[in-house]
């Protein structure tokens, strides 16, 4: 089993950001963020040191909490400091993007990391539908429509024209062609039938983020049996499981750490008012009313109420242990946490992905 830290890039002083999304930019602080950028650097380069396989990078927008509104952009920065380690887009969120630069940027990438690159796609969460006002009820053919079209840029080789329903393009020719043939590995994050379903039938990858072992094991479960229908069986690094996690010396000083975490309450990573997400989530799924005022929000910020849930938490024989259910229940083969924590500094960070790496990972290469 292979263990990937997801480089969150988090603003330093992230635990005194009011529990609100968007985040007002009144809250940065140029040198702060300046150094948040290059103590994620370190977190990166330590990550390879320590044995880590991959690095994971994720668009986000408008909170300083995951600080890579443009992973691609801190993807290559990264790839120059680490230099075997994959690097992992996990991923670009398709409905916000157009899609013939996506797959540029993938062939760019995977060029510049010498066919180091794993790339992702999914729709993302309720709140970034807002960022470039994309029409909630559009995101998931847009993601279907945005896959098909990246896959045929990344592959034709000859100039092509698209006449889709959400994408027209009068030619296509991407350049430079991938190092990794046909594409890079493909990561489809998603819980969503249809494209499980289509990451099954395209020979792609599965990525699942922060639900528990047992919800995530009926996602995994399709997903193998539509592989099996497509005439293939998903190797150790198809499925992917993203959860949080701090490990520490003993499962009693997680604990403390944990309570002490539940006191202080901190915003979640991507709060939004209840009534924008169910506006939201209603337009997603075909309930179609009216979303004016309703998502327009107020100069405050969308105020949700606080909530936690830690995926891996204790020691590093519980957290293996935890991990590797995942493993034996889902068939996960590849593991992302985000050590950045609200209340983790930067050392602490560190600490972290050093006993991670001295007393976790070599229980993970057993599995």
């Amino acid at each position: 089993m292979k263990a990937s830290m997801f480089a969150a890039m988090g603003y330093s002083q992230r635990a005194n950001f009011p529990a609100t999304w968007p985040v007002p930019p009144a809250y940065d602080d140029p040198a702060v963020a300046m150094q948040s950028y290059r103590d994620g650097m370190e977190e990166c380069e330590f990550a390879e040191e320590m044995g880590f396989d991959w690095l994971s990078f994720s668009e986000h927008h408008y909170s300083g909490r995951i600080l890579t509104g443009t992973p691609a952009v801190v993807a290559a920065a990264v790839a120059e400091r680490c230099k075997r380690i994959k690097i992992a887009i996990l991923g670009h969120l398709l409905p916000l993007n157009n899609p013939v630069r996506v797959a540029e940027e993938v062939a760019l990438l995977d060029n510049l990391t010498e066919g180091r690159l794993v790339a992702g796609f999914l729709r993302g969460t309720p709140n970034e539908d807002q960022v470039y006002s994309v029409n909630p009820a559009e995101g998931r053919a847009r993601l279907l429509e945005g896959m098909d079209l990246i896959l045929k840029a990344l592959t034709e080789p000859q100039p092509f024209s698209w006449e889709g329903r959400y994408y027209q393009f009068r030619t296509v020719s991407v350049w430079p062609r991938t190092v990794q043939q046909p594409v890079p590995p493909v990561i489809v994050g998603t819980r969503s039938d249809d494209t499980i379903r289509y990451a099954a039938e395209h020979r792609l990858g599965l990525g699942v983020s922060f639900l528990p072992v047992e919800q995530t094991r009926v996602i995994t479960d399709k997903y193998r049996a539509w592989c099996e229908e497509a005439g293939w069986t998903p190797g150790p690094d198809d499925i992917v499981y993203r959860g949080s996690i701090y490990v520490a010396e003993t499962d009693e000083l997680a604990n403390e750490w944990y309570e002490s975490l539940m006191e202080s309450r901190p915003g979640p990573n991507i709060p939004m008012r209840r009534t924008v997400a169910e506006a939201i989530q209603a337009a997603r799924s075909g309930n179609v009313f009216d979303l004016r005022g309703v998502i327009a929000g107020s100069p405050e910020g969308d105020v949700v109420g606080n909530s936690l849930g830690i995926n891996f938490l204790g020691g590093p024989d519980t957290v293996a242990k935890q991990i590797k259910e995942f493993h034996d229940r889902c068939g996960v083969g590849v593991v992302d946490m985000p050590f950045q924590q609200n209340n983790v500094d930067h050392k602490g960070v560190l600490k972290e992905i050093e006993l991670f790496g001295r007393a976790v990972i070599p229980q993970l290469r057993e599995f």
